[in-house]
């Protein structure tokens, strides 16, 4: 079953029908009423209340682990939706603290927020126990599959390509809670790469993305730039090739790779780049997307 996260959202009850103490009752109000006017949108909603409830379930501990992590992810998704619709960071950064802000002063007691709490524990146990999701990005996208099996499979991938070659990139195993960063392409003639590296934004030297315009960021110019290697290179499983691919080569990744990509911000590009011995590089594009977003649901574990 596949289910697009984007469809996803907390439906708040109407303040106005339960009789609340102290500012209970303004602070669930502002939390439908008072989203600023450049976020009120559908997508900015959701993420003003799944922000919201975050930071109440912090404080009155409202749901058990595999739900607070599905409610997690789906807050992160919302952000990128967000990020690549061309809000600001900084407007959408507002949206959160403001909803984290009421909801670290509701009170736990308060019967809306308990039925509120119901109705997300229903909504998002059903979400969490899904088998396979896909998180879009602005033209790729990542597909999450959280079966187990006793040969290894994509987990969590990509796709993109150079040339005419098909490559794949994400988390690959036998299960969710084994996995590795892995690459996989398939190069057509007898040339092959001798190393492949993962490139991307240094989040530790520029805690900013590059020239955002039009709801995209830019690859930073080299020195602001991390570069990851592959550790190892193998023949790859069929379980990991393209449709149609009858051979190709596998290179896995020290386990930090995916960490950092999903330390990047939903509207960058990052790099897988083959290195050829005659000097030529093979580079290929892929996005970072909501990559955050698609490991905190791998996270949940195997269905």
């Amino acid at each position: 079953m596949t289910i697009s996260v984007s469809r996803l959202r907390v439906s708040f009850v109407n303040p106005a029908r339960h009789r609340m103490k102290g500012g209970t009752a303004l602070c669930l109000a502002l939390v439908l009423a008072c989203v600023p006017a450049q976020a009120q949108d559908a997508t900015a909603q959701a993420y003003h209340e799944r922000s919201f409830i975050l930071a109440a379930n912090t404080k009155c501990r409202l749901f058990d682990a595999p739900v607070e992590q599905a409610l997690g992810a789906a807050a992160l998704q919302t952000r990128g939706v967000l990020l690549r619709a061309g809000h600001e960071t900084a407007q959408v950064g507002a949206v959160a603290s403001r909803a984290a802000g009421l909801g670290r002063a509701v009170s736990c007691a308060d019967p809306a927020l308990q039925e509120t709490t119901g109705r997300i524990v229903h909504a998002f146990s059903r979400w969490s126990r899904a088998a396979r999701l896909e998180f879009p990005a602005r033209h790729q996208s990542w597909r999450v599959d959280r079966f187990a099996g006793s040969k290894t499979g994509w987990r969590m991938v990509q796709d993109s390509a150079v040339g005419t070659a098909a490559v794949r990139f994400g988390l690959a195993g036998l299960s969710p809670e084994e996995t590795s960063p892995t690459v996989v392409v398939s190069f057509r003639g007898k040339s092959r790469p001798y190393a492949a590296r993962l490139v991307m934004r240094d989040v530790d030297l520029l805690p900013r993305p590059h020239a955002v315009t039009a709801g995209q960021a830019q690859m930073p110019p080299f020195s602001g730039r991390k570069i990851i290697f592959a550790a190892r290179q193998t023949d790859a499983p069929d379980t990991l090739l393209g449709e149609g691919k009858r051979r190709g080569e596998a290179w896995e990744f020290p386990q930090e790779a995916m960490m950092q990509v999903t330390r990047l911000d939903p509207r960058e590009p990052f790099w897988i780049e083959f290195l050829f011995r005659d000097d030529s590089v093979a580079r290929v594009p892929f996005e970072a997307g909501d990559a955050g977003a698609a490991t905190a649901f791998l996270g949940l574990g195997r269905v």
